[in-house]
Order: structure tokens, then C-alpha cells, then sequence
């Protein structure tokens, strides 16, 4: 004897697959456009090892690109491309990110060294995208303008 399913069972089985499958529940659903997702923390690991690596093989105008839009606002890439071209820093030496740590869910701190020197950095969520920002100490020195930084670190012994 065949058995004919039972049509009924078999449409309330799909709808609640459907219902599951989709989210859809007898609550109302938000208005408005749905939030984009938390920043993920390996995405910011990922731009500093791009912008370390960038700064120690001489791509300064593509490691300009990567700072956020405040960053950017104190030296222009051409003057940054300038600056380290009069005054070269040390390249061909790898930086090395010694640890990162999320300050919070837009923004990590990246710990590193660099030959003898170490130091940190953040970056930043913006614009759906993780922006490098160098320290507030080289910020405030690319505000000076190219001539007076390239003697400052000329004095300083720190052209190569």
C-alpha cells in the first residue's frame, strides 16, 4: 500500500526551514539600513604589515595612502615623498609587529621595532576601511614642513 505524505506536515516543515533560514520570526524588523559589521582586528594587523612594509622598501607616496584623513592633513604626500627622498630613513630593514591590542572596536595599537628602534602606532576604522596614523610626535614634526624637519633630522643624525 503506498502512502501519500501528508501535504499539510510537509508545507509547515518548509515554511518553518524557510522562517529559520531567513530570520524571520513574528517580531517586527528594524527600519532603517542594517549597521555594518564589527571591524575585524586582523584587517588592521594586515594594513600595518603593509604600511611597515612599504616604509622599509622606500614606498613612501603608497604608505602616505594608507594614513587616515587627519594624518594626511599634516604633510601632503608629494612633501612626504620629498622628505624621506632628501633625508632617507633606514630601508631595507624589516619592521616587525611585536603585538597588537585592540583598544576598542574600531581602533588597534600596533606595538613594533624596527632594527634598535621601537614604537607604536594606531589605526583606525574609517571609512569601512583600517587607516594607519603615525605617532603624535611625527605628526607634529611633518607640521614643521620638509626644509626644517630635513635639518632637524640631518642634525640628528638620522638620514641614511
Amino acid at each position: 500500500m503506498r502512502r501519500e505524505p501528508n501535504r499539510r506536515a510537509a508545507a509547515v516543515l518548509m515554511l518553518a526551514l524557510l522562517t529559520a533560514a531567513t530570520g524571520c520570526s513574528g517580531a517586527p524588523r528594524p527600519s532603517g539600513p542594517t549597521p555594518p559589521p564589527p571591524p575585524q582586528s586582523l584587517q588592521a594587523d594586515s594594513v600595518a604589515s603593509e604600511e611597515f612594509g612599504l616604509l622599509a622598501g622606500g614606498g613612501w607616496a603608497q604608505a602616505w595612502t594608507l594614513w587616515t584623513d587627519q594624518a594626511q592633513q599634516a604633510i601632503a604626500q608629494a612633501d612626504f615623498v620629498r622628505l624621506n627622498t632628501e633625508c632617507r630613513p633606514l630601508i631595507g630593514v624589516p619592521y616587525v609587529i611585536d603585538r597588537t591590542t585592540g583598544l576598542d572596536p574600531s581602533t588597534v595599537r600596533i606595538d613594533w621595532h624596527h632594527g634598535a628602534t621601537t614604537g607604536s602606532n594606531t589605526l583606525v576604522h574609517q571609512g569601512g576601511r583600517w587607516r594607519f596614523t603615525p605617532d603624535p610626535g611625527a605628526l607634529a614634526d611633518y607640521r614643521l614642513g620638509v626644509e626644517p624637519l630635513v635639518q632637524k633630522r640631518r642634525a640628528a643624525g638620522a638620514c641614511h
